[in-house]
């Protein structure tokens, strides 16, 4: 299960319907579905640029609609230090990992737990809970703290 992917732009914090009539530079942009925005916009705003933000449920097991794989996940321009953002939230994870027989680097930042669906909220209403919890996480850092973390460490 996953959301519907679009391009967002986060200059100008609209969707991006038509490429080549949005006038902001496509370094702006991010592809994402619509409950991550948020996510999206908070890293932008503190100069962290996302790529890509999306969620993914996948079911596991026998037992239909009871069992999931849940994934939310930042993709980020570059590796930043761990001190930038500080300690993430219980299940988040920063990964610094060179995956590909390119030797390209993976920058990001993500979450995964193995939910069971008992009934009392939706996939979707647990995948909500998880991105407002790490927005609320976003919330509680300094955006200009944070630029000049980034210009001390990466300039």
């Amino acid at each position: 299960m996953v959301e519907v992917l679009r391009l967002y732009c986060m200059d100008c914090r609209e969707w991006v319907y038509d490429r080549d009539s949005h006038e902001c530079p496509i370094n702006h942009w991010v592809v994402a579905d619509e409950l991550m925005i948020g996510i999206a916009d908070r890293l932008y705003a503190m100069g962290i640029v996302p790529m890509t933000a999306i969620w993914t449920a996948t079911e596991l097991g026998e037992v239909k609609d009871y069992e999931y794989l849940l994934s939310v996940k930042v993709d980020i321009s570059e590796r930043i230090s761990e001190a930038v953002l500080g300690e993430l939230p219980v299940g988040w994870r920063y990964y610094w990992n060179t995956v590909s027989p390119d030797r390209s680097e993976l920058h990001m930042l993500a979450y995964t737990e193995r939910w069971y669906n008992f009934g009392f909220d939706s996939v979707v209403d647990r995948v909500e809970e998880l991105i407002k919890e790490f927005e609320s996480y976003l919330d509680t850092r300094d955006s200009e703290a944070v630029k000049a973390l980034l210009l001390l460490t990466t300039g």
